[in-house]
């Protein structure tokens, strides 16, 4: 079974080798051969092709996501379970070591030996970090649509990221006593911040994610954005009436200023929107969210995965989006990997309307830069429009789908320092 993405780029290259030698048998093999020997050699490339074959498939099927439930015939199947429930939940197994508080090199030697090595409790540990329920049957639980945390799945929770962040303020005892504590640091965690885990009906969220959400992950980092916007929220009530053509003019005219992401906090603060910054849980690929609360002001919270420029601009603007069409109406909270494909119209329309504040249609199907793509005609380009040279850059490479171009216009390294980082 393929583990990792170096072993499946490896079966890929395999895989090429053992064709082109069928096809070079194809193409005539020695004719002093004799034909017993020569169908002998294609039955062997072909069985050994056809095993690769399934071992990639099998792989693009977990790494899609599409893979939530698994079938065993007895516990000696566990151990390939959670390394394929690993890669179905779209993590590599540096992250999964990230989850557990271990190094990289050891979860790479539990899935070699298929964890032949690794205790019982270990074994409990990676299934409820991979959110595996196992009965008859083992499942991935969860939808990346509906979020709720049931109790048992405590210590599902990234303990050691959570512990390493501080984000457990009043316990000061150690890792091995957080994981201990977990059932009681947990609750406690998530009671005190503004997330409201009781029916899914009353705190419906959507995540945008290209492979399966891990949901304790996605719970705790809302958390925490939630307690750090509690800390100091806005003193205007936020009404996604105040979202006007007008109001985001200005905001994008702060995409011509060297400190504009800094500036966006007080411009958001006063219409009522706190803004924070507060790093992604590994595996979960966030880049922004837009979030509800029980007071009267609203949430957009950032990651900063990307640090450029017009990452930061197309994120803050989709989640503006979310906040005037969708948040408090019919969602509580909406989590967004603004890479993955927009497979719902909700989506959609984020995307829809950060593309239009930014740069409307009728002024891009003016512009030079989205045919030549040089850096001479953004710039130029920037300037007719009134805005920032990276919102033009980010655009020609995400419609070109491109990221290679105009790397030195899409401001690498121009936003976390502006956050403190």
């Amino acid at each position: 079974m393929i583990n990792n993405e170096k072993q499946y780029r490896s079966t890929r290259l395999q895989i090429e080798r053992f064709r082109q030698a069928l096809a070079s048998l194809d193409e005539g093999s020695d004719p002093t051969l004799p034909a017993a020997l020569v169908k002998a050699q294609r039955d062997a490339l072909e069985s050994q092709l056809a095993e690769l074959e399934d071992q990639a498939a099998l792989y693009d099927h977990l790494s899609a996501g599409r893979v939530t439930l698994f079938e065993a015939d007895g516990l000696g199947e566990l151990p390939d379970i959670l390394i394929q429930a690993r890669i179905a939940r779209g993590l590599s197994q540096k992250d999964l070591a990230a989850y557990l508080g271990l190094k990289e090199q050891q979860v790479q030697r539990y899935e070699a030996e298929r964890y032949g090595s690794a205790s019982l409790s270990r074994l409990v540990e990676v299934a409820d970090a991979l959110g595996v329920q196992i009965r008859n049957r083992a499942e991935l639980v969860g939808s990346p649509e509906l979020q709720s945390v049931a109790p048992e799945t405590w210590q599902a929770f990234p303990i050691p990221e959570m512990y390493k962040r501080g984000w457990f303020e009043d316990f000061a005892g150690s890792l091995a006593e957080a994981r201990k504590a977990a059932p009681e640091l947990v609750p406690a965690f998530l009671r005190g911040a503004q997330a409201r885990y009781a029916a899914p009906a009353l705190h419906r969220k959507s995540v945008r994610a290209s492979g399966q959400v891990h949901e304790a992950a996605i719970a705790a980092w809302e958390a925490r954005v939630r307690r750090l916007a509690d800390r100091d929220p806005p003193e205007v009530r936020f009404d996604p009436a105040a979202i006007t053509p007008e109001w985001l003019t200005g905001l994008v005219a702060l995409t011509l200023e060297p400190d504009g992401p800094a500036k966006t906090v007080d411009y958001l603060r006063a219409i009522g929107i706190g803004l924070v910054v507060e790093k992604q849980l590994p595996s979960t690929l966030l880049d922004g969210a837009a979030l509800s609360t029980d007071g009267d002001h609203a949430i957009l919270a950032l990651t900063l995965r990307h640090d450029r420029l017009d990452n930061f601009w197309f994120t803050l603007f989709h989640e503006l989006g979310h906040l005037k069409l969708h948040v408090g109406h019919d969602y509580a909270a909406i989590f967004d990997d603004t890479e993955s494909p927009a497979a719902s119209p909700l989506e959609s329309e984020a995307d829809l309307f950060a593309q239009e504040a930014l740069l409307p249609a009728t002024k891009w199907s003016l512009s030079v830069s989205r045919f030549t793509r040089n850096e001479k005609a953004v710039v130029t380009d920037a300037k007719r429009f009134g805005v920032g040279p990276a919102i033009i850059a980010g655009r020609v490479r995400r419609e070109a789908n491109d990221y290679t171009l105009l790397r030195n216009l899409v401001g690498s390294g121009e936003v976390r320092r502006q956050f403190g980082w």
